[in-house]
């Protein structure tokens, strides 16, 4: 029964499966058809095709070669049209041209000068031998004429030069004012500068280069003619005074010396360098508390008095140029193309930085001359401007090309110099004082021997304390001045084998050990100068007085501290001089001491006698001791000790000196009858004796 079963159930497959062989033979035969009428379709489309292609080609052909035709036609007809321009652009601009430029409408004068140009090209590389050409070339040569007339015209408009009160006040306008509060940025107008710049630009296009020399020209006559009046401004007798012009609505500003306002504006460039110079907050903070330090040393006496402004003006007029040329720098660039700003700017300053030149080397010729009448105010000056003048290197550096600050920097070398040959010169005078070369020296001196008559402080000393005090205002100036010189450069490497030394610290060091040159021909000028006194005591007093001055003056400024690296016992050397000058004047009354001192070499009373022959002796030594403190009194009171605590000490050393030895000679003769008429020798007691010592050092008792 079971293969019954399978038998059957494998005929039924059999039978379905021959059932699905017949459907497919039938599909794939009816695919078999379509697929022959779709070739039989395709076959027939393809030859109509060809059919059609073979009818339209032709005229596909013909089109596109009318098409090229009619593209010719348009071409040459548009290459014709151009060049009739180029024919006709002479006669259609030359009106235009020969009119000019019209200020606020160039755009159209330019058009014109463009189709010329155009026109020139075409015939210069295709008809050469044209008259046109020669036209043409004409007429462009008369637009760009006018142009560069109008170009200098619209310059000369809206350029004038500034006045001195304005100039000033943009010399001490705040830095961080806005242009609109500057005069300068007024004188060309945004509409006059957009003008000119288009009209340079197509002259720098066009390689007209002319508008060069015109814009240097015209602005740098400007900046000649604004610092030209503000040198004749300077010379007026409204110089100094003038106040700053109120940009500001409300309470006038006070007036403010010109000093003052320099002070002002130096110490904002100071500021300015040293924030620059901090790299951290730390760091910034230093700067301005050093910045600080440094502004108590610009006061008024940096600059010079009243009498001799010229460093002073100087200085302003180098920051008109300085403040002038930034704004012509910014002008320039609105106008000019960059490719030329180089050029037009070094031919724009070159006269203005040729005046200051040669008005540094007029100012220097005055200071030398008088530095040469021994006014040495005018040496501290030029210290002061050495400095200044370092302050605006910066900006100087920035603003100029390499030339020009070749050029300014002939100011910053006449100035070194300058100070240089004072600083010689005044050690020269310090070394070989006479009386010749004493500036304004006190009739109250001992004739021809030009030394106090009271033996008192020298102008000379005084002099060359005031001097070198005020050299420390100006230490970093003056040490790079002296870097330069052979000896101190040796003298200070020597230093600096045993002490590493900061650039600050070298300096000072520097300018130490020109103190130090100076104190010590000073000293050897006083021994020389004491020798002139007849009297040995004037002598040590006067050397007392002097070297005391200069130990006071050195401990009351801050000499001292400079002197610490090139000299460091210099305080207690001049304290060991001072004791020695002491003890040598205690030692000229030895003299006087010497008639009534010792007692054992002089007779010995006998209930209130002496000897005949020993009376004389009495005598003698009261005579001559009376004689010796009487001419002493008269010479030493009219001394002058003018420290009030070297005087009074002094005379207590005196007293202590000559009084005890006296009241013991006193005590054992003045009782004795030595002779008829003791009063004539025994004439003063030893109060009497303290009282003229006490007296001494005053003319008035």
């Amino acid at each position: 029964m079971t293969s019954l079963s399978n038998s059957a159930e494998i005929e039924s497959k059999l039978e379905k499966e021959k059932s699905n062989l017949a459907v497919l033979r039938t599909r794939v035969e009816n695919y078999q058809d379509l697929t022959k009428s779709m070739s039989t379709i395709l076959n027939s489309f393809e030859q109509r095709l060809g059919r059609l292609e073979h009818t339209i080609l032709p005229v596909y052909n013909e089109t596109e070669h009318l098409q090229k035709r009619q593209q010719n036609l348009d071409a040459t007809l548009q290459c014709l049209e151009s060049v009739l321009m180029h024919y006709d652009a002479s006669q259609e601009v030359c009106n235009l041209i020969h009119l000019g430029p019209s200020e606020g409408d160039v755009a159209t004068f330019l058009d014109a000068l463009d189709r010329l140009k155009a026109a020139k090209d075409y015939f210069l590389n295709n008809n050469s031998q044209s008259v046109e050409l020669d036209n043409v070339t004409s007429l462009f040569n008369t637009g760009c004429e006018s142009l560069n007339n109008h170009f200098k015209a619209l310059l000369r408009k809206h350029c004038s030069p500034m006045r001195p009160v304005d100039l000033l006040d943009l010399i001490y306008i705040e830095e961080d004012s806005s242009n609109e509060d500057c005069p300068s940025i007024k004188q060309l107008p945004p509409s006059a500068r957009e003008e000119l710049r288009g009209v340079a630009a197509w002259l720098e296009n066009n390689l007209r280069r002319e508008y060069v020399a015109i814009y240097a020209d015209e602005r740098s006559d400007v900046v000649f003619r604004s610092l030209a009046m503000l040198k004749d401004h300077q010379k007026s007798g409204s110089w100094g005074s003038e106040p700053l012009k109120t940009r500001y609505h409300g309470k006038p500003e006070p007036r403010k010396s010109t000093s003052a306002r320099l002070q002002q504006i130096f110490e904002r460039k100071a500021n300015k360098m040293l924030l620059k110079a901090s790299q951290t907050i730390e760091q910034s903070r230093f700067a301005i508390r050093k910045n600080s330090g440094y502004g108590d040393n610009l006061t008024s006496d940096d600059h010079v008095g009243d009498g001799d402004q010229d460093l002073e003006k100087y200085l302003v007029l180098l920051l008109g140029l300085q403040r002038l040329l930034i704004w012509e720098r910014q002008i320039l660039a609105d106008v000019i193309p960059s490719s030329r700003l180089g050029e037009v700017f070094s031919r724009l300053a070159a006269s203005s930085i040729e005046m200051v030149v040669k008005d540094a080397e007029s100012i220097t010729t005055k200071v030398l001359r008088s530095i040469a009448r021994k006014d040495w105010t005018a040496a501290l000056g030029v210290f002061s401007a050495l400095k200044h003048v370092i302050l605006m290197q910066p900006d100087i550096e920035k603003l100029c090309d390499n030339s020009q600050r070749h050029q300014l920097a002939l100011v910053l070398q006449k100035l070194q110099s300058t100070g240089a040959r004072a600083l010689e010169q005044f050690l020269d005078l310090v070394r070989g004082d006479s009386g010749s070369n004493l500036v304004a020296m006190s009739s109250s001196t001992i004739g021809s021997a030009n030394v106090p008559r009271d033996a008192t402080v020298h102008e000379l000393t005084s002099n060359a304390i005031w001097f070198v005090e005020h050299l420390l205002e100006h230490s970093d100036v003056i040490g790079g001045i002296l870097q330069t010189d052979v000896f101190y450069a040796g003298q200070l490497d020597s230093i600096a084998v045993h002490k590493t030394l900061s650039p600050e610290e070298r300096r000072r060091a520097l300018l130490g050990l020109y103190v130090k040159r100076i104190l010590s021909e000073l000293n050897l000028t006083i021994v020389s100068k004491c020798e002139q006194y007849s009297d040995v005591a004037t002598r040590h007093l006067f050397r007392l007085n002097n070297i005391h001055y200069i130990l006071k003056s050195l401990q009351r400024s801050s000499l001292l501290e400079v002197l610490a690296v090139t000299e460091p016992e210099c305080e207690r050397n001049y304290q060991e001089l001072i004791q020695e000058l002491k003890a040598a004047y205690q030692r000229s009354w030895q003299r006087i001491l010497a008639h009534v001192a010792p007692l054992e070499d002089l007779p010995k009373p006998v209930a209130g006698r002496v000897k005949d022959k020993e009376r004389a002796v009495v005598k003698e030594r009261f005579a001559n001791f009376n004689k010796d403190l009487e001419e002493a009194w008269r010479t030493q009171r009219g001394v002058s000790v003018p420290d009030v605590i070297l005087r009074e000490g002094l005379k207590r050393d005196n007293a202590e000196t000559l009084v005890p030895q006296y009241n013991a000679f006193f005590e054992t003769f003045a009782e004795v009858n030595f002779s008829k008429n003791p009063d004539k020798y025994v004439k003063y007691k030893p109060h009497d004796v303290t009282r003229m010592l006490n007296s001494l050092f005053d003319d008035t008792v």
